[in-house]
């Protein structure tokens, strides 16, 4: 993968990230919200901090945070990118080690259809990049 095709992936796959992101924060605040009642965004944003329970939504907030570190660094390496391209890759993959992520994540796949949307659009990139 050279690097044009690296910033391109990068590029395309941050807009269906960030949907899919904002479709479980939307899923997991109604749970919280059917057990624990109404609660502001702010209230929210701190149960998202501070929380055990949505720490497994990191790698995805930091693989997010890294592809903007990555394209809006004019002197990342092409090392960079494809770190960033791999960081992607692995946060749906299987057989990634340690992946915190996934196991938490494929059930709602089936709980919700706005992620399992979202997750259509973010696999469509996935596979466009799988193929070059």
């Amino acid at each position: 993968m050279n690097a044009e095709q690296t910033i391109q992936f990068l590029n395309e796959i941050r807009k269906p990230l960030l949907s899919l992101h904002k479709a479980i924060l939307d899923h997991e605040r109604a749970s919280y919200e059917k057990e624990f009642g109404p609660t502001t965004p702010a209230a929210f944003l701190q149960v998202l901090i501070s929380g055990s329970g949505f720490r497994w939504l990191t790698p995805l907030s930091t693989v997010i945070a890294n592809i903007d570190e990555t394209l809006d660094d004019k002197e990342a390496t092409g090392a960079d990118r494809t770190a960033s391209v791999e960081a992607v890759t692995g946060l749906f993959s299987s057989d990634a080690p340690n992946n915190t992520f996934l196991p938490r994540y494929l059930p709602l796949l089936q709980a919700s259809p706005a992620i399992l949307h979202e997750h259509g659009r973010v696999a469509q990139a996935l596979r466009r990049i799988e193929a070059t």
